[in-house]
């Protein structure tokens, strides 16, 4: 069928979503049909490239109830997907190509000028709305069946949970994280800022490497195994990342928050057989040393978790004293790049035994670390002490 490339055209047209305001689609692709009664159904596959956005697919369907041996005397009509690679990125909506056009040979190229309803989508298009007036497209007839197509046109599309991505900075270290053996660790993200944030989490295990991690979202994002995660925050949002890993298997490490917003955040990991849990705050900044309490008097016990932020290795001199100031042990620690340690305060240091005290660990130099402490009971109850700085 000739027409096809006329079809073909208008609904690459449907495609031409975008960001709040101004926006351009270009698009190529091709198109077959089905014939139905006076009619035909048709399909179109193809890709674009949308301003603002980037590169997608676009699958376009849709039919025309009467065709004539010159001219197409119904309207085109039908409906677009526009799919982006990012998870759950969907843009949706209508076409509407008037009656009337003429049908082109096999080889000739015809011309079309469609209008579109944006009528919304998934991810960052939900709530989409716009129009696009005016979408012209060209395509050359291939078969009885077949055209091949391009095109390019302009419009207005409101996206209002759709965010612009700034650059994204480094926010802050969550320093412990554990995820399987009866742990389970919970992540929580609050955006603070007046606007949408793009906002990703590396995860790293001990050595620093990534740390892939099973992901679940209570809140109704598709589970993932990934040891980075990216997501389009709200302005006064929260969102909440569960990861617990098989029983056989305990995994621990710490995770980094990039972001090009207001947001921040915790973690909380639970001894999952007890119910007992303890929050791990988000660090940001620098400090050039930070001092961890312990207490290992009679029915307690304190571990302390250290991270490295920097890509760099890190030696880190500490000094461990009782509460009275004398010095009970001097130490370094070197984790890997993004490393990350845990350890029972008196498990390396014996002197501690039966003491109460600090320790302080000195940033290196040009470096960026972070620490926690976890003091616990023989009963199994614990919590976290976050550190003071120098």
């Amino acid at each position: 069928m000739r027409i096809l490339s006329t079809v073909s055209f208008v609904l690459a047209c449907g495609l031409a979503g975008q960001a709040q305001g101004a926006t351009t689609l270009s698009v190529s692709g091709s198109t077959s049909a089905t014939v139905v009664g006076s009619g035909f159904s048709f399909t179109l596959q193809g890709t674009g490239t949308l301003s603002g956005f980037g590169s997608a697919v676009f699958v376009n369907t849709g039919a025309v109830t009467n065709v004539n041996s010159l001219n197409i005397a119904s309207t085109i009509a039908g409906t677009f997907s526009l799919i982006f690679p990012t998870q759950g990125d969907v843009l949706s909506g209508s076409f509407v190509v008037p009656a009337g056009m003429l049908i082109p040979s096999l080889g000739q190229t015809a011309n079309a000028t469609a209008t579109v309803t944006v009528t919304g989508g998934t991810g960052r298009f939900a709530g989409a709305s716009g129009s696009f007036p005016s979408f012209m497209v060209s395509g050359t007839v291939t078969g009885a069946h077949t055209a091949t197509f391009q095109g390019s046109g302009s419009g207005t599309v409101n996206t209002p949970t759709y965010h612009v991505a700034g650059t994204i900075t480094y926010s802050g270290l969550l320093a412990h994280l554990a995820s399987g053996g009866g742990w389970k660790t919970t992540i929580v993200l609050l955006n603070n800022g007046p606007s949408s944030a793009q906002t990703r989490l590396n995860f790293f295990d001990d050595h620093g490497a990534p740390l892939p991690l099973p992901l679940s979202f209570p809140q109704g994002m598709p589970a993932a195994v990934t040891n980075t995660f990216t997501t389009t925050t709200l302005p006064g949002t929260e969102l909440i990342i569960e990861s617990q890993g098989p029983d056989a298997t305990l995994s621990t490490g710490s995770a980094q928050l990039f972001s090009d917003g207001g947001v921040t955040g915790f973690l909380i990991f639970r001894y999952v057989p007890s119910g007992q849990e303890a929050s791990v705050p988000l660090q940001t900044g620098t400090a050039g040393a930070y001092v961890l309490p312990f207490d290992e008097t009679t029915g307690l016990t304190t571990g302390i978790a250290l991270a490295n932020v920097a890509a760099t290795t890190a030696p880190i001199a500490l000094v461990v004293h009782d509460d009275k100031g004398a010095i009970l042990s001097t130490d370094t620690i070197t984790l890997n790049p993004q490393g990350h340690m845990s350890f029972v305060v008196t498990d390396r240091y014996a002197r501690a035994l039966q003491k109460r005290g600090t320790i302080v660990f000195q940033t290196p130099a040009g470096g960026q670390i972070g620490a926690i402490a976890i003091r616990a009971t023989a009963a199994g109850a614990y919590t976290t002490i976050p550190p003071s700085t120098e």
